[in-house]
This record gives C-alpha cells, structure tokens and sequence, in this order.
C-alpha cells in the first residue's frame, strides 16, 4: 500500500490569478469571493461622514457674581485649604516653604515700621528747615544769593521768605507734623 499523500493547499497564483488585474472566472476558484456589482458599490463609495449631534440651544447668560471683599487673613486661610500640599508643607510658586500668613504681629512689625519712616520723615524735615535758615542767614548781605535763593524757591513752588525774618537759634516744634493723617 502506497503512503497517502497529505492534500495541498492552493497557491496564491491558483487562487487569485497572476496579479494582472484582469479577473477571469476560470483561474478563480468556487470558494473565492465573486466579482459582484454589490460588492464593487461597497468598495468604491467613500464612507459616510460621522452623524454630529446637534449643538445645545445657547445657555442664558450667567448671573453676575456679588463682589467680595475677604480680609488677609480670610485668604490666607482659603489658600491654606486649596493649596497643594508637599510633606506637609504648603507648595507656593517654586517654593516648598510655608507661606507667611498675614497675623497681628505682621500688622504690628508693619506699624512699627510706618512710625520708624514716619519719624525719619519728620528729622528730615527739620534738617531741611535748618539747612533753609542758614541759607537765609548766608543771604542776608549778598543779593545775588537773595535773588538766587528767591527763583529757587519759586521754581520748586515754596512761598517766599524775607531773610530777615530767619532766625539761626530757632528751636523746631517738639511735636512733628504727622504727614500720613487723612485730614
């Protein structure tokens, strides 16, 4: 007895012609997919466009939001409860430090600090009233000084005083002028 010979499978060629484009019913065999005019339509039809759905009918405008004025200390704490955290601490931007929080001693070191300006302001002032007494005082036998001191006076739009009336041992006011004050 003979060995049985396994059956083979088409080849491409068998199968489906030799790539001429040309099809012939006698190359094709019967379990090849035939050359149908339903089948050409579906191939050569361009997909239908995707169905959009329709676009939702204008909202009504959006009522506007009272203004709020919060406290620094109200925004701090907001910021506390939102802010992204980083082992524990507070992440500000380019910062992994805590973030200063707005306290009374923040508000007392910045009083602090307005009374120091404040006084420095007020010694200025002294020493310019000083420094404008000498000048009187320099100017009382020169006129080309009277009449220089006088223009200078009037371009800076200070009111014009009689060098006579200076008087070099004169004491400035113990109480300064608090030049912040809303009046």
């Amino acid at each position: 007895m003979a060995p049985r010979r396994k059956p083979t499978a088409p080849t491409y060629t068998q199968s489906f012609g030799d790539g001429s484009g040309t099809s012939s019913s006698d190359a094709v065999p019967d379990y090849a997919v035939p050359d149908s005019q339903t089948s050409q339509r579906v191939f050569s039809s361009p997909p239908l466009p995707p169905q959009m759905p329709p676009p939702p009918p204008p909202a009504a405008a959006p009522e506007p939001v009272p203004e709020v004025t919060l406290s620094t200390e109200e925004v701090d704490k907001i910021f506390e409860d939102v802010a992204p955290k980083k082992k524990g601490r507070i992440v500000g931007i380019c910062s992994v430090n805590e973030v200063a929080r707005a306290t009374s001693s923040y508000t007392s070191r910045q009083d602090e600090e307005t009374a120091q300006i404040k006084a420095r302001i007020d010694s200025q002032q002294v020493r310019l009233d000083s420094l404008e007494d000498l000048l009187d005082v320099m100017a009382v036998g020169n006129p080309v000084m009277q009449r220089m001191l006088s223009e200078r006076r009037a371009a800076l739009g200070m009111p014009p005083r009689d060098p006579q009336e200076s008087d070099p041992t004169r004491q400035q006011p113990i109480n300064p002028t608090n030049y912040f004050e809303n009046k």
